[in-house]
């Protein structure tokens, strides 16, 4: 996901002078008044994407503050910062990836999950339409471009492995962050690891794609990102939680129902984003909103067998330091019950 945060980190600086670093969740008519309301503040992963808009539309129709909560939004500067901005009681809640937060728990961070929102990898191969790659044996004699310290790098072999592909028959270029893309556009590779509803579109408003080849299909699943909280806040706010995951699901079951009338929310709150690029993300996302082990679950809920490979796969790739209690990083005791 490297060059769609590229591209979003550039539009920052006039995100923060047009004064929308940050919203706070505004009320109506016949809602409880803001002293009868609990403050929460929630941080985002990245600067905001067509992936939360629901969240801007739970807040536009009021949903927060109909379950008791004062909200402020802040916008991110990826998981490092916003784990450490919860870690510090800086934010109560914050969006980070799952591997980054098992990896800072396995270095003394009190950190836990209460909500997964990707769930189901996105990272994939992306080539284009007039020289495509369509399974992963068509890889073989081809070259990849790939960020080396990326997600989708480090799991690249665990994915050629599982697909039967000939990992010495691979060219593999090393890019720096946001040149990937434009590897495969200028023609010194063939193909570029990406997040299939956010990568892949980007390079696809420039030259028709092949259909990306995601590594989930292949077994290789990570959980993604999700709502993130720290283990003392858990247990002193619970009910607090559980009446923000509820707000947080309508707003998703909404929003993914009528994925304009997020865009639109998200546009109100953030005038500068690209309607179009966000409608189109928001479009692709719903596959990844639960994996297989948690489908047919509520909102947020999380399998324990999809942390279980996410730490090996973290052993097995990522060079995880320290030990990690599976039974400990996560809980369901907020998520919206059926």
């Amino acid at each position: 996901m490297n060059t769609i945060h590229s591209r979003l980190r550039g539009k920052a600086v006039a995100f923060a002078l047009a004064g929308l670093a940050s919203v706070a969740a505004l009320g109506s008519a016949g809602f409880a008044n803001a002293q009868e309301l609990e403050r929460l503040s929630l941080r985002l992963d990245w600067l905001p994407s067509g992936y939360h808009a629901p969240i801007f539309l739970a807040i536009d129709k009021g949903y927060y503050r109909e379950a008791g909560i004062d909200l402020t939004l802040e916008d991110g500067q990826g998981s490092n910062a916003a784990l450490q901005a919860v870690a510090a009681g800086t934010n109560d809640v914050v969006i980070a990836n799952y591997t980054t937060m098992l990896q800072s728990i396995a270095q003394g961070m009190d950190l836990i999950a209460i909500g997964g929102l990707i769930q189901r990898l996105p990272d994939s191969i992306v080539s284009l339409e007039r020289n495509p790659v369509l399974t992963p044996q068509d890889l073989e004699g081809r070259t990849v471009s790939t960020p080396p310290d990326s997600a989708a790098s480090k799991l690249f072999p665990a994915f050629l492995d599982a697909a039967g592909v000939d990992a010495s028959k691979v060219n593999i270029l090393n890019t720096a962050s946001g040149q990937s893309i434009p590897a495969v556009l200028g023609g010194s590779a063939q193909a570029t690891t990406g997040w299939s509803f956010t990568d892949a579109l980007v390079v696809a408003r420039q030259a028709p794609i092949a259909p990306p080849i995601l590594f989930s299909d292949f077994g290789i699943n990570l959980l993604g990102n999700g709502f993130v909280t720290t283990q003392s806040f858990a247990a002193e706010n619970g009910d607090l939680l559980s009446k923000f995951m509820e707000a947080t699901a309508r707003g998703y079951e909404e929003g993914l129902a009528d994925p304009t009338a997020a865009v639109q929310a998200l546009a109100a709150a953030r005038p500068l984003v690209d309607v179009e690029l966000q409608s189109q993300q928001l479009a692709a996302f719903p596959p990844f909103l639960h994996s297989a082990n948690s489908e047919g679950q509520p909102f947020g809920w999380t399998a324990e067998a999809d942390w279980e490979q996410t730490a090996q796969l973290l052993r097995d790739y990522f060079d995880l330091q320290g030990e990690v209690d599976i039974s400990s990083v996560y809980t369901n005791d907020f998520v919206p019950q059926q």
